[in-house]
């Protein structure tokens, strides 16, 4: 396929950025809130206020629909995970129509006058695209599916806020300039699960786009390929996607729907030093007799074996040399003083990793490592071999067994990966990255403002205020769960939430009060003596 120039590519995708919230009603621990999703968007706030249900919420979303895109369409994986059949309702005639439809596309696609709309597209792919996210039976299943997966549940009820409501909702919305482009929605009570959303009429790409790629038999031979046919009526029978028409006729410029989302639990620490056992485990119980040994397996949550799956398979590509590559050394030389090691099991070809310190030519294996590096081997190996550029990483506690000053080194981390296009999620107790984020934000305000130009050329680890949104998990009553709201930059104070100042503040109170209490009774002792 035609690809465009970098440059090119860049400036499209620029210009097509809509702003993504998404809001949970009576959802686990949160009675109601909204977040607002910034290329990089931090969650804080007291243990069991929703953060991370919140997190892997916004995973779950991301997996259905294959990313947060301009056109919201389900991945056609899911389908095959939820044991649907997009076709079930297909007939010759729809394909008769699409082939008609795909003429007049492709006229619209190339006039340069005019932006290409979700109302150009074909009548069957809008059908299509408007039926499945309204469609209890598409929408409603998959989104069920997954949550499941994801929360290692028997039903997604059970996600319902313990105690206080029957019925809980959460709705994702993609909007751009103040203006909608697309809503979905889903309420569950204990026995059902109704979906609802709606499609406006979006501009999926400006006009002009078609200045570096204007041949129509280009397109033409793609959807040859696609269909493994001639052009035809029979063709079109294998083309009855959204996410197949668009994806061939726009590719270039990646509206989205192949952005990877990662998640990094918390805990990553002691995964990495029971990885080996685990990977051992699994490749012992994947034969017959093994099954039989172990009849009832206990089960992961989602995110922890898309986690697990990743570390299996991991391959480091040799001699790859790109941004990702290049921040993963760094923060092996600023804050592991040391590399993470890929080798090869002996036993069933899964990876090994072991850590390295600097100016050693001997390897440590992670169950002897400090907590520190097994907590950051698995940042280093996805910047390594598996984040790309478009994709969203959500780390639980990235800050989590770090000293103080390798977590304001994280904060640069994530900061430097937002400037590299990666859109980040974290959740953090840590005082000292909220700091750094807010030292970074005031250092893209003097970029801004000095040398704007230069910034842009030469991307350092600064931020925008409008690239950071920092949101607080509100304790409410035993009875209400928690609300959500978010912590605007202050230029004085940063992004802190203000208990953590009342903390700092009682603490110091606490040890004034103590050292006047100790210097009054040295002072009696000494009144005594005399």
């Amino acid at each position: 396929m035609t690809e465009l120039p970098d440059a090119k590519q860049t400036e499209i995708l620029d210009s097509l950025q809509p702003e993504f919230s998404i809001s949970a009603k009576n959802f686990g621990p949160i009675e109601n809130g909204s977040v607002v999703l910034r290329p990089l968007t931090v969650f804080v706030g007291p243990s069991n206020t929703g953060k991370t249900y919140l997190a892997i919420l916004i995973y779950a979303l991301r997996r259905i629909l294959g990313g947060f895109t301009r056109l919201p369409v389900i991945h056609p994986t899911q389908y095959h995970s939820a044991g649907l059949d997009l076709r079930r309702d297909h007939s010759e005639s729809d394909a008769d129509t699409l082939e008609e439809n795909v003429q007049e596309v492709l006229e619209k696609l190339f006039d340069d006058d005019r932006p290409f709309s979700f109302s150009d597209l074909p009548i069957r792919v809008r059908e299509i695209a408007d039926g499945t996210i309204n469609d209890p039976g598409y929408l409603g299943v998959v989104l069920a599916a997954e949550l499941q997966r994801c929360f290692d549940l028997d039903s997604v009820a059970e996600l319902i806020g313990a105690s206080r409501h029957e019925e809980m909702s959460i709705s994702l919305q993609g909007n751009e300039n103040g203006k909608d482009l697309w809503r979905i929605r889903m309420d569950v009570s204990e026995t059902n699960v109704a979906t609802s959303g709606r499609i406006e009429d979006i501009v999926l790409l400006p006009s002009g786009w078609t200045d570096e790629r204007s041949d129509y038999h280009s397109i033409l031979s793609e959807f040859d390929e696609l269909s493994g046919g001639p052009w035809g009526v029979e063709a079109h029978l294998d083309i009855q996607h959204p996410i197949d028409i668009l994806e061939q006729l726009v590719h270039p410029y990646r509206l989205g729907w192949r952005d990877r989302t990662h998640y990094l639990p918390a805990a990553r620490s002691g995964i990495m030093q029971s990885h080996r056992v685990i990977a051992s485990s699994l490749v012992e119980r994947s034969t017959r007799a093994g099954f039989a040994r172990f009849p009832e397996l206990p089960t992961f949550s989602g995110v922890m074996v898309d986690f697990l799956r990743r570390l299996i398979l991991f391959k480091e590509t040799v001699g790859r040399e790109d941004l990702m590559t290049n921040l993963a050394d760094a923060l092996e030389r600023d804050a592991l003083a040391g590399n993470i090691r890929t080798t090869e099991s002996q036993g069933g070809g899964y990876p090994e990793f072991v850590y390295r310190p600097r100016e050693s030519q001997a390897d440590i294996r992670l169950t002897r490592a400090s907590s520190m590096v097994t907590e950051l081997a698995p940042i280093v190996l996805f910047l390594r071999g598996i984040i790309s550029r478009g994709d969203m990483l959500i780390i639980e506690e990235p800050e989590a067994h770090l000293h103080p000053a390798a977590q304001t080194i994280m904060a640069g981390v994530l900061a430097r990966l937002v400037r590299e296009g990666v859109r980040v999620v974290v959740t953090t107790h840590s005082d000292w990255m909220l700091k750094e984020i807010g030292n970074l934000i005031r250092e893209g305000e003097l970029e801004e403002d000095i040398n704007s130009l230069r910034a842009r050329i030469f991307p350092s680890s600064s931020l925008r205020p409008n690239e950071v949104g920092v949101w607080l998990f509100r304790k409410g009553e035993a009875s209400t769960g928690s609300t959500i709201e978010e912590i605007p930059f202050d230029r004085s104070e940063g992004v802190e939430p203000g208990e953590y100042e009342d903390v700092a503040e009682a603490l110091y109170n606490r040890s004034a009060t103590l050292q006047n209490r100790l210097e009054e009774l040295a002072e009696d002792a000494e009144s005594e003596q005399q």
